[in-house]
């Protein structure tokens, strides 16, 4: 780990704030361009929002990767891919049977058949015939139409499941630009890095201080003062002392969540970029992963699924729980490490997790959904359990939430918050991404490497 900044150092010519995707790729591209560079992360870790547990302790699976933020890789994004192969990271695609848990019996998941993802498509159509200026919540949208109560249930549980948002803020317009963006790179294909996703912030770590960049570990940015071609970051390290580092331009890649919080103040501050700022939304999302003694799921049939489901127990990849807290399941597959995630997103969380309650809580609640859908029962599912773990995001100071959204109106707001402040201050993170992938990986990768192309083009 590079030295701690000190006060009176020379300033560098850039100073990133955040350590999270999009800091380290802007990082990585501009130290190989001749660039002082030194990186200021509040945490003792690189990776942001990307954050894998490694679990080794008894009675767990020795060695599992455990995630607790991001997790799928979203299709096939060039960006993406070309620093996984660059960096001999090795990949597998998941793959497997979708069932679902409705009205008291297991069964295959059928899509088509409950139409939620068609209003989705439909939708885009729609909007596509409107005027270039329409927008409105999703919920509104839903309210035109002539779905069926199940088809918008299954319409609202996918838009707040997979966006973190409330569907009654989400504009449609950010739904039907991030839906052909998805659809671009084939997004319905999920992959999972071998080993745990913290494997690429680490590699472009490593890469940016075998360049000559620094990054500084549990130094945590307070106060960001400037004027055109000078800025001065003044901030306390985790052990208690301040300080100082002087730079010509400043890359502030903190999460949408910490920006709207003030938790950096700017000075003078970018008001319109803090205006734009508050015209998107920080989403909240609940993950828990389960880790069991074995994969009972697919040592036999569920006294509650329909006949001829035995294979797809054993091949389990995803399960929805419809109509129930949490919804939305998933195993590692093809990986048969007995582990299951439950996820939970948008208004459910403070539904299943209210302000003030502790997430050992909720456990109870979780192993009693997983178990009514498999037909288990909850204390001997219980008894199978040996380690459960989770990260509340939304308590995180250096998150505060899981990842942006743009409700209705505020389509724009990332393309103003992508803009340089006289050529001093500049903006990254998945909430500045211009192309519709608000909320991944990728997202943040695409506007770290925006950044960096616009801060090489300052001179």
């Amino acid at each position: 780990m590079a030295a701690p900044p000190t006060a009176g150092q020379a300033a560098v010519r850039v100073a990133i704030i955040g350590a999270g995707i999009a800091g380290l790729a802007a990082a990585r591209i501009l130290v190989r361009s001749g660039w002082q560079v030194i990186v200021i992360e509040a945490r003792r870790r690189v990776g942001g929002r990307i954050f894998t547990r490694h679990v080794s302790e008894a009675g767990d699976t020795a060695g599992a990767a455990i995630e607790m933020g991001a997790e799928f890789i979203h299709g096939l994004p060039p960006e993406t891919w070309a620093l996984l192969r660059e960096g001999g990271l090795q990949t597998y695609e998941v793959h497997g049977t979708h069932l679902c848990f409705v009205r008291g019996v297991l069964q295959n998941h059928d899509e088509p058949r409950e139409g939620g993802f068609a209003l989705i498509e439909q939708m885009v159509q729609w909007l596509d015939a409107q005027p270039t200026d329409c927008d409105m919540p999703f919920a509104d949208y839903l309210a035109l139409t002539a779905a069926n109560s199940v088809a918008r249930a299954r319409a609202v549980e996918y838009v707040e499941g997979f966006n973190a948002a409330d569907s009654g803020v989400i504009g449609i317009a950010a739904l039907a630009r991030q839906q052909r963006a998805e659809d671009a790179i084939d997004s319905d294909r999920l992959f999972r890095v071998n080993g745990g996703y913290d494997a690429l912030p680490r590699y472009l770590a490593n890469e940016i201080r075998s360049a000559g960049g620094a990054i500084v570990l549990g130094n945590i940015a307070q106060r960001v003062s400037w004027q055109r071609g000078a800025v001065t970051i003044l901030g306390v390290r985790d052990s208690g002392e301040a300080f100082e580092v002087q730079a010509d331009r400043a890359l502030i890649s903190i999460p949408l969540g910490v920006l709207q919080a003030g938790s950096v103040e700017i000075s003078p501050s970018p008001a319109a970029i803090l205006a734009h700022a508050a015209r998107l939304r920080m989403g909240p999302v609940l993950r828990m992963t389960l880790v069991f003694s074995r994969r009972f799921w697919g040592e036999a049939t569920s006294p509650i699924a329909l006949p001829g489901l035995e294979s797809g127990l054993g091949q389990l990849s995803f399960l929805f729980t419809h109509g129930t807290l949490p919804s939305t399941w998933w195993t590692p597959m093809p990986d048969t490490a007995p582990m299951i995630t439950a996820w939970i997103a948008g208004p459910n969380v403070n539904l299943i997790h209210p302000a003030g309650s502790t997430l050992e809580k909720l456990l109870p609640r979780v192993l009693h959904t997983l178990a009514t859908a498999l037909g288990v029962a909850p204390n001997e599912l219980k008894a199978l359990l040996r380690s459960w773990h989770t990260h509340d995001w939304q308590a995180d100071p250096f998150a505060q939430g899981a990842y942006s959204y743009a409700a209705a109106g505020a389509v724009d707001a990332s393309a103003h918050m992508a803009q340089p402040v006289e050529e001093t201050l500049y903006f990254a993170g998945e909430h500045t991404d211009t192309t519709g992938h608000w909320g991944t990986v990728h997202g943040a990768l695409r506007s770290g490497i925006r950044a960096a192309t616009q801060l090489l083009a300052s001179g």
